[in-house]
C-alpha cells in the first residue's frame, strides 16, 4: 500500500510552502511540491486550499501531484508481487525521487536514473538468493559480465527494449566467436528470458519479443566419453613421472568409483568413510549421499592421506588434457584410443553411473548416488550402446 499526505511548513511572510509524505512499502519520502498557501487557508483534513474558488490552481496541482506517485508506485510495485528487500526498496525509491524531479522540472528527463537490463540483473539475484542455490544465483554474473563485454565489443546497446530478434543473433553469435559451446549459449539465453519474465511482471518493460519463437533456447546432445573399468585401471597403471599430473590421474581415477562432481572431490577423506562406506553432502543438491568404499578408492587415500590436493576444475581440466594427448599419443588401452582426448573431471562421474549400469546395479541405486531424480534424465546420462544393453541383458533369467 501507498499514501500520500500534504501539509504545510512554518509560514513565512503569511504563506506556507506545502510539503508532502509519501508512505510506500516501509519506506517514506518528505518532498516539497514547491506550492505555497497561508496555514489559515489550509484543509489538513481534505487535504486541500480553500476556499477553492481561490485557489484552483494549487487544488489541481495537488491532485496532478497525487495521480503522479500513486501512477508511479503501481508501476514499479506491480500488486502480487513477492515481497522486496530494503534494497530493492531503496532502489526503485531512487527512481521515484528521479521521476518526481523530472515532474517538477528540477531535472532533465535525460538525466533521469532507471533500472536498465543490466542493472536488473543484481536486483534479481538479491531477490532470489535466499530461494535457489548460490551457485544457481552465481551464474547470472557470468552473463552480466558477457552481456557488458557484448555491448562494449559490438557496440550495441543492451537494454529492454532491444532484447529482441536483433539482439538475440548478435548475442548468441558473439557468445560462439569466445568459444562458448552450444549448451551454455542456451543456457545464457535460457537466463536473459527468466530475467525478461521477471521484469515484465514488474511492470518494468512491456517488451515480450523474448517469447517469440525464434528466441529459442538452444540445446544438443553431447556424446560425451566414459571410461570402462579396463580402461580405468590401464589408465591408473600408465606411468606419469610429473608428480602434479600423477596426483589428477589418481584423484580422477579415484572418483570413476565415487561418481562425484569436482566440486565434491576435496570431500573424498578417509576421515569421511565409516564402516566402509562414504559421507558426503554434495555442493550442488546439498543432500547426504552414502556410497561404497571400493578397495581402490582407499588404497589412493591411503597413498595420499591428507596430502592429495584438488585442484581448480581449470587447472584439474588442464591437467586431464595433458594426461589424455599422453595416453592417446601411447595407446594405452586398445579399442576407441581418441577418447583419451576427450576425458575432463566429468568424464569420471559419467563412467562410474554408465560401468555400475552395465555392473546391473539398478538404476535406482545409481540414481541414489548421482543425484538424478528421472529416470530418463540418466538414461541419457550414461553412455551405453545398443551392444552393450544386450550384453549386460542376455543373462537375464528372461531370456534364458
Amino acid at each position: 500500500m501507498a499514501s500520500i499526505v500534504f501539509y504545510p511548513d512554518k509560514e513565512k511572510n503569511e504563506k506556507s510552502l506545502l510539503l508532502l509524505s509519501f508512505t510506500f512499502n516501509n519506506a517514506r519520502l518528505r518532498l516539497s511540491t514547491g506550492l505555497h498557501v497561508p496555514k489559515a487557508n489550509w484543509d489538513q483534513e481534505g487535504q486541500k486550499a480553500k476556499p477553492t474558488k481561490d485557489y484552483g490552481d494549487v487544488n489541481k496541482r495537488l491532485r496532478e501531484i497525487n495521480s503522479f506517485f500513486l501512477d508511479t508506485y503501481d508501476e514499479l510495485f506491480p500488486q502480487g508481487g513477492m515481497k522486496l528487500t530494503k534494497e530493492e526498496v531503496s532502489k526503485k525509491s531512487a527512481v521515484i525521487l528521479d521521476a518526481y524531479k523530472v515532474f517538477t522540472g528540477r531535472k532533465p528527463a535525460a538525466e533521469v536514473v532507471r533500472i536498465s537490463f543490466i542493472s536488473f540483473i543484481p536486483i534479481f539475484q538479491d531477490r532470489y538468493k535466499d530461494k535457489y542455490k548460490a551457485t544457481h544465483v552465481s551464474h547470472y554474473n557470468g552473463l552480466k559480465t558477457h552481456l557488458e563485454n557484448f555491448q562494449d565489443k559490438k557496440k550495441f546497446r543492451v537494454d529492454f527494449d532491444t532484447i529482441g530478434k536483433d539482439f538475440y543473433l548478435k548475442f548468441t553469435g558473439y557468445l560462439k566467436e569466445i568459444g562458448l559451446k552450444p549448451n551454455t549459449v542456451g543456457s545464457h539465453i535460457k537466463r536473459i528470458k527468466r530475467l525478461m519474465n521477471e521484469a515484465v511482471e514488474d511492470k518494468i518493460t512491456t517488451n515480450v519479443d523474448h517469447l517469440k519463437r525464434d528466441f529459442k533456447v538452444t540445446k544438443v546432445d553431447v556424446d560425451s566419453v566414459y571410461l570402462t573399468t579396463d580402461e580405468i585401471q590401464a589408465l591408473y597403471e600408465y606411468q606419469i613421472d610429473i608428480p602434479e599430473k600423477r596426483r589428477v590421474r589418481d584423484l580422477f581415477v579415484l572418483n570413476c568409483f565415487t561418481g562425484l562432481r569436482h566440486s565434491d572431490w576435496a570431500k573424498v577423506t578417509m576421515e569421511n568413510i565409516h564402516n566402509g562406506k562414504l559421507y558426503v553432502r554434495t555442493q550442488k543438491t546439498d543432500e547426504p549421499v552414502i556410497i561404497p568404499a571400493k578397495p581402490l578408492v582407499i588404497e589412493i587415500l591411503t597413498k595420499y592421506g591428507n596430502k592429495l590436493g584438488v585442484l581448480s576444475l581449470q587447472k584439474t581440466n588442464e591437467a586431464m588434457r595433458f594426461i589424455g594427448q599422453m595416453a592417446f599419443t601411447n595407446k594405452v588401452k586398445s579399442g576407441n584410443i581418441n577418447k583419451w582426448l576427450e576425458i575432463r573431471t566429468h568424464t569420471a562421474r559419467r563412467s562410474f553411473a554408465t560401468n555400475a549400469y552395465l555392473a546391473g546395479i539398478p538404476m535406482h541405486d545409481i540414481m541414489e548416488i548421482t543425484g538424478h531424480r528421472k529416470t530418463e534424465s540418466f538414461l541419457k546420462y550414461i553412455k551405453v550402446t545398443k551392444l552393450e544393453t544386450a550384453e549386460k541383458l542376455k543373462d537375464h533369467p528372461f531370456f534364458r
